[in-house]
């Protein structure tokens, strides 16, 4: 049977937002939200966070929350998805795929999972990677990754700057990205790469090594929390989220 591992990777030392992890929404910290909507997804056969804070593992505890304690020395996330492989590896539980959530993307819709999941086990190449289109200010800004796509659907690039030139819609890189366990311990094997280092961006290590990249398009817009002012956005889209009613009591007992 094909297992597929979903990982959270969440650390307190971000250089913009120091914390923003454990930071509320609604009154449910962040990285929970990520969590308890990840389990929603049907094709996914477990989800952990994985961190490297001593935190967030006494938060996820008193939450029944799967965690594991990773490296405090990645420097990308996805260095962070392929330890925890390799840890539950070591305890002969094998996973053929990973997909690789973000802590700081609270808005994450279980059926994105689920269709990032699915498109992994069916696409001609090794990496997915969900995206979204975008328009006006995002454009412009360097906190949102934009990911040029090649007539197959393929990723050529991506960057923090306003790629193509002259435009006026592109396409936002989401933090949800799907693996092949091989290609998730390739990816660790590579040094870090110029461009990968100069723009901040992990995929960019397999771009510059002609690994190549699926784009994976969803119509559904996710805030990422880079800033504390995000908070504040995110709560308000959220406001009548039916997936967080699946959730939020267990943090109504907690208080």
């Amino acid at each position: 049977m094909t297992k597929i591992l979903a990982v959270v990777p969440a650390r307190m030392s971000s250089s913009r937002f120091p914390g923003k992890p454990l930071e509320t929404i609604h009154g449910i910290p962040m990285l929970a939200h990520c969590y308890f909507r990840a389990l929603q997804a049907k094709e996914v056969s477990k989800v952990v966070l994985a961190t490297p804070d001593a935190e967030i593992i006494n938060f996820a505890q008193d939450h029944n929350i799967e965690t594991v304690l990773t490296s405090d020395s990645h420097e990308r996330a996805t260095e962070r998805a392929e330890e925890v492989l390799k840890i539950y590896a070591d305890k002969d539980d094998h996973y053929d795929y990973v997909l690789l959530l973000q802590g700081d993307e609270p808005q994450i819709d279980p059926d994105d999972i689920d269709a990032l999941a699915l498109a992994i086990k069916t696409s001609d190449n090794c990496v997915v990677n969900l995206i979204h289109p975008i328009e006006g200010n995002e454009l412009k800004d360097p906190s949102v990754v934009k990911a040029i796509l090649d007539l197959n659907g393929n990723i050529l690039y991506f960057s923090r700057a306003l790629i193509p030139y002259n435009t006026n819609a592109g396409f936002r890189q989401l933090g949800m990205i799907g693996f092949t366990s091989q290609i998730l311990q390739r990816y660790c094997e590579l040094d870090a790469a110029p461009l990968e280092i100069t723009e901040s961006i992990d995929m960019m290590r397999f771009l510059e090594n002609d690994i190549a990249i699926s784009s994976l398009i969803t119509d559904k817009a996710i805030i990422g929390v880079d800033h504390p002012e995000d908070i504040q956005k995110v709560e308000q889209q959220m406001q009548d989220d039916e997936l967080m009613k699946e959730y939020k009591f267990i943090f109504a007992k907690k208080k």
